[in-house]
């Protein structure tokens, strides 16, 4: 195990974001991580069973079962960030290491390693074969780290920004820059209706499944899914969904269900949210958000999700040289988010309806500087 939980800054698209190893090994001993996956031999590596999670001194996980080229090995599994922590840690000196038969790194740039006792474990970088969003994953675990600790969270913001309420609203107009270079990018890539289209069913994954939302939404057009069908959308992502955990309402299937209605109840759903965008600026937000719940998502979106759509997707996709959104997304409501974040935002003095930029602040402050790295106390090698 890691002498502390080692974090990395990772630039995303939709701004800097600080990873720690405790994300990835949360999400290894989810068992979520399968394979296969081709080691830095060229050896192809399936995981039958993840290990045990050792929170003590040596290998991260204990007793794990693998299936190399077909092979099965038991034997236990090291996860860093980066493939040169293995002797920057010790671990080719150390004889706890000796049963390692798998060196998994997050990063690119494998290297072989070599344990105290001469083996060479397996090597495989992570990264093309996460079921979920790398940046989803930081901040959900950033958001973990901190459940049922909003006076914590609080101490963060006011150590980060001591200029509150100024610093979360610059820090949320970053995020909404960023988000809105993505989706440029992405109408650049796809064309707008496509790229609405994505950008609409990744939003609908927030909360652990942007990865296969993505997948689908980049195979299927809308008017393919309507012929292919929620079952067979659901089944062929069977093993990628991340259901642990999730209420029903935030259950894939069902927002996949939604999306589908909603494009046999409004087929013009993307000509009519352009309209509306026409009369954003200058309309009061409450009537604003109620017509885009009434007649643009035809009632069948609550408004909580409506409004974490609009946020993460439509705005930043909706602003362009003659519309600026940033003053309507800066003060819409957040959307979804755990109570801790509405508990911190109370605990650091605002009051009455919650406003986005106080949310997109908070999260910016939490994903660039995970509370791992400073809960965990140095432990030795």
């Amino acid at each position: 195990m890691s002498t502390t939980a080692r974090v990395e800054e990772i630039d995303g698209p939709y701004g800097p974001f600080a990873i720690g190893e405790r994300a990835i090994q949360r999400l290894w001993a989810s068992g979520e991580v399968r394979g296969p996956m081709l080691a830095s031999s060229g050896a192809s590596v399936e995981i039958v069973h993840p290990g045990d999670w050792n929170r003590g001194a040596g290998p991260d996980f204990l007793g794990a079962e693998l299936r190399v080229d077909g092979r099965r090995q038991r034997g236990d599994v090291e996860i860093h960030l980066r493939s040169a922590d293995w002797r920057a840690h010790g671990h080719d000196r150390d004889p706890r290491y000796d049963g390692v038969i798998l060196h998994a790194v997050l990063l690119p740039g494998a290297q072989d390693v070599l344990t105290s006792a001469g083996r060479r474990p397996e090597t495989a970088v992570l990264l093309p074969y996460l079921p979920r969003d790398l940046e989803d994953l930081a901040e959900e675990d950033a958001l973990l780290e901190l459940r049922g600790r909003a006076g914590e969270v609080a101490r963060r913001v006011r150590a980060a920004e001591p200029d509150l309420a100024p610093g979360l609203r610059r820090r949320a107009l970053e995020r909404f820059r960023n988000k809105t270079k993505h989706a440029r990018a992405r109408v650049k890539e796809a064309g707008w209706d496509a790229a609405c289209h994505e950008l609409f069913v990744e939003a609908l994954g927030l909360g652990g499944n942007r990865a296969p939302m993505s997948e689908l939404a980049r195979a299927y057009s809308p008017e393919q899914m309507l012929i292919v069908g929620i079952d067979a959308m659901y089944m062929e992502k069977c093993g990628r969904w991340r259901l642990r955990g999730l209420r029903p309402a935030g259950h894939p299937h069902r927002r996949l269900a939604q999306y589908l209605e909603l494009n046999r109840r409004r087929p013009d759903w993307r000509a009519r949210l352009r309209d509306w965008a026409e009369t954003l600026p200058c309309s009061p937000l409450p009537s604003a958000r109620r017509r885009l719940v009434d007649e643009v998502f035809a009632c069948l979106l609550p408004a909580g999700r409506a409004d974490t759509l609009c946020v993460n997707a439509l705005l930043p996709l909706l602003q362009d040289a003659r519309h600026t959104h940033d003053r309507s997304w800066l003060d819409w409501p957040p959307g979804n988010h755990p109570d801790d974040l509405h508990e911190a935002r109370a605990l650091l003095g605002f009051a009455g309806a919650c406003r986005n930029w106080e949310v997109q602040g908070i999260l910016d402050v939490l994903r660039r500087a995970p509370a791992a790295a400073e809960r965990d106390p140095p432990m030795s090698e």
